[in-house]
């Protein structure tokens, strides 16, 4: 099999769509009758299958496309060269991390024609009819951003100063999270390199936690009880890779959470877990934010994020602390949300294997909303001025999920579980 340079472009094909092509590296024989598309993964990026849609597609481009080079003008059509006499056409998917490779079609070009008119046609058919927007991490790649109506405008949402020649970028909290423990494993993850043991026990604990209060604020009809606690080890979602232990605090620090559920019966507008694209125009920057909860509670918009730990809190800066929180505030504190800053909050919710926590914060206090800038600024603007990332090999070396990636990472031995499990104990978790 030879690589093929050129791509496989259908053109006209109907209800709309006027070229079909597929992502991907492409090889074919020598005589041109065998064609393989390989699509590409990493191990931990693509967590699904392929659907029968993806293949079908795939199929059928691989076997009716015509050669075609990438026009200059991406606008343009695809100028096709003559057809080619395919007899048979092999889709694969190959995983850049360890090499395998996973047949998902297998035939001729009669049978990826079949293929398509049971699930491609349609659906490429739809996504051209498309009008929903939805916002997230493809917007910094979207020509229409600057015009969205689903993206916020906030000028000196971050705190920074105005950089006028700056590119757009995008970063949420998480990233600068882990720019502040090292540029290069955030520019590594910005990547989506394969990571190794991303999470560790703790934080798997505090993954665990939120997916089943997710589940349960999903219902939004009534406040979360007692018995909607699991009390058997074998509760978590088993991809969380909990041991008994570990399950068993989840479900102590579950059992305090009724006690601060923040769904009553005149709760309102309840979101889980959506995606919000703010973009500061000051800093250049698409901030996305996906906070836990979002709902109003008599008019005014409520935050709320859920942590877990297993040790009480002592006095903190908790916009330090806890980042989120920060964002929260000065997304409120600007009324971005709409409604009235009057009488919105965030809310902290701390479960600890001993109890819970609510710690709250109003955006309408001027301390507060300052306090709440001056931790984004520490934060975003030495990530905001750097363009190297370069790395700061050390002890996180140990610990990094991408240092693999990485030529600067130190040469350190990992940390056996149990140490692993003692020092992750103690910090807040990502839940």
């Amino acid at each position: 099999m030879l690589p093929e340079a050129r791509w496989w472009v259908v053109q006209h094909v109907d209800q709309g769509v006027r070229e079909l092509w597929a992502w991907g590296r492409r090889y074919r024989s020598a005589d041109g009758s065998m064609r393989e598309l390989r699509l590409l993964r990493v191990a931990n990026m693509l967590k699904r299958p392929r659907s029968d849609v993806e293949i079908a597609v795939a199929a059928y481009t691989c076997a009716f496309g015509r050669p075609a080079p990438w026009p200059q003008d991406w606008e343009r059509e695809f100028l096709v060269r003559a057809r080619e006499d395919v007899s048979r056409v092999v889709v694969a998917e190959v995983d850049l991390s360890d090499g395998l490779r996973k047949v998902l079609f297998d035939g001729t070009p009669e049978e990826a024609s079949a293929l398509h008119e049971r699930g491609g046609r349609g659906a490429a058919a739809q996504v051209i009819r498309g009008e929903a927007r939805r916002p997230g991490g493809d917007c910094v790649k979207c020509r229409l951003v600057l015009a969205c109506d689903e993206v916020v405008r906030a000028p000196g949402l971050l705190g920074l100063p105005t950089y006028r020649r700056a590119k757009l970028r995008q970063v949420s909290i998480s990233d600068l999270r882990y720019y502040d423990a090292c540029p290069a494993q955030y520019h590594l993850r910005a990547l989506h390199l394969p990571k190794v043991d991303e999470y560790a026990v703790p934080a798997r604990i505090g993954q665990a936690v939120h997916h089943h209060l997710e589940t349960l604020h999903a219902r939004a009809d009534r406040p979360c009880r007692h018995e909607d606690m699991p009390t058997d080890a074998g509760w978590p979602d088993p991809r969380w890779d909990l041991d008994t232990e570990a399950a068993e605090a989840g479900i102590r620090m579950l059992a305090h959470h009724p006690s601060v559920c923040p769904v009553q019966e005149d709760t309102s507008d309840l979101t889980i877990e959506k995606t919000l694209v703010f973009q500061d125009t000051a800093a250049q920057v698409l901030v996305i934010a996906k906070p836990d909860l979002v709902y109003r509670d008599a008019g005014a918009w409520v935050f709320r994020e859920t942590k877990t730990t297993r040790r009480r809190q002592q006095g903190s800066d908790i916009f330090t602390q806890y980042p989120q929180v920060a964002l929260a505030t000065a997304v409120l504190g600007r009324g971005l949300l709409g409604g009235p800053v009057d009488g919105s909050r965030v809310e902290l919710e701390i479960l600890r294997p001993g109890g819970a926590d609510l710690l709250m914060v109003d955006p309408a206090d001027p301390q507060q909303l300052a306090e709440a800038y001056s931790a984004l600024r520490r934060m975003a603007r030495p990530w905001r001025e750097d363009d190297t990332f370069a790395a700061t090999p050390g002890e996180n070396c140990r610990t990094c999920p991408v240092s693999r990636w990485c030529p600067s990472a130190a040469e350190t031995d990992p940390l056996p579980s149990s140490q692993e499990t003692a020092r992750g104990a103690d910090r807040e978790q990502p839940a």
